[in-house]
């Protein structure tokens, strides 16, 4: 496992260019050797150009990992955070120091695929915005801005089943945009779990925030690390619980249940924003095909008065 980390400090806005910034992807099929990649075309409507930092931001599925940055005409890429374990999401970022009204750039972003990569695909991110600390540059419709990205592959035959067979389940409650945090309980379940029989090994459960949502440090369960905090609501946040040994030892319907406190930061998009989570096994605990443990994180951004 490798791990690179940098920050990003957020600044108010007083922008005198009016832009709009959008971004699509277009994903290409692994090959049986596990390599692929994807084109995310960034572009900007206009009417003006942006004249601060604007930058492409993309967080990778679970199971799928960057092997080397892109080489981008006119930016910079970077790690944000690397992570090459395969239940943990990894970010890069390729920036501009500017970007013209009605241009438009292709990145190609070079992916692998771990060979026990589950027949349900998990999907990333990909999201082009102005930095939190450009202040010459506001883009007012974030409708364009964020594209999922799905992984493309053949199905592998099914594998040998595990001891244990995990999933996860959470509410998907509203956010007030710019409101306080709400706790959101998150399910624990081990489906092969039986009397007295629950997970051996404790299991972990990795996440990144939606964007332009975070995580509060009051209210945290002692178990949760951050693994990488960011700052700018254009980038998401990544998180792990960890959860003891013995889900499931009730019984397969009986969730082990934790309470993770959310929050809509000022500026964000009304409507539907999700990240991603994935709950793996660990030590004594093995799992066959991992679909099950993966899935969105999603909530409903609102305006205040509205819950």
């Amino acid at each position: 496992m490798t791990t690179h980390v940098s920050g990003q400090d957020s600044s108010a806005v007083s922008a005198t260019n009016t832009v709009d910034l959008y971004c699509s992807v277009k994903m290409g099929a692994f090959n049986s050797s596990g390599n692929g990649s994807m084109t995310v075309t960034c572009g900007n409507f206009g009417p003006d150009d942006a004249t601060g930092d604007v930058s492409f931001k993309f967080i990778t599925p679970f199971f799928v990992n960057v092997p080397a940055l892109p080489t981008v005409a006119g930016g910079t890429a970077s790690w944000l955070y690397e992570n090459t374990d395969v239940n943990v999401p990894s970010i890069i970022k390729v920036e501009f120091p500017g970007f013209m009204a009605g241009a438009s750039i292709d990145i190609t972003v070079p992916l692998t695929l771990d060979p026990n990569a589950p027949n349900a695909p998990s999907a990333g991110r990909a999201i082009f915005t102005t930095d939190a600390d450009n202040t010459a540059d506001m883009d007012s419709d974030l409708t364009r801005n964020m594209w999922p990205v799905y992984t493309v592959r053949q199905s592998a035959n099914s594998p040998t089943a595990g001891s244990v067979n995990l999933y996860y389940t959470h509410h998907e409650l509203p956010l007030t945009i710019g409101g306080d945090a709400r706790e959101i309980p998150f399910q624990f379940y081990n489906g092969a779990g039986s009397l007295l029989h629950g997970t051996v090994s404790s299991s972990l459960f990795t996440f990144s925030t939606p964007f332009y949502t975070r995580v509060p440090s009051f209210g945290r369960p002692s178990n949760l690390t951050a693994l990488y905090e960011n700052d700018d609501p254009a980038v998401p946040s990544i998180y792990q619980l960890l959860v003891p040994p013995g889900v499931g030892a009730l019984g397969a319907g009986v969730a082990t249940v934790y309470d993770i406190p959310f929050q809509a930061q000022s500026g964000a998009p009304f409507g539907h924003l999700g990240g991603a989570g994935c709950y793996f096994p660990t030590g004594a605990d093995s799992q066959g095909d991992y679909s099950d443990t993966h899935h969105r994180i999603a909530f409903m951004m609102v305006v205040n008065g509205a819950l």
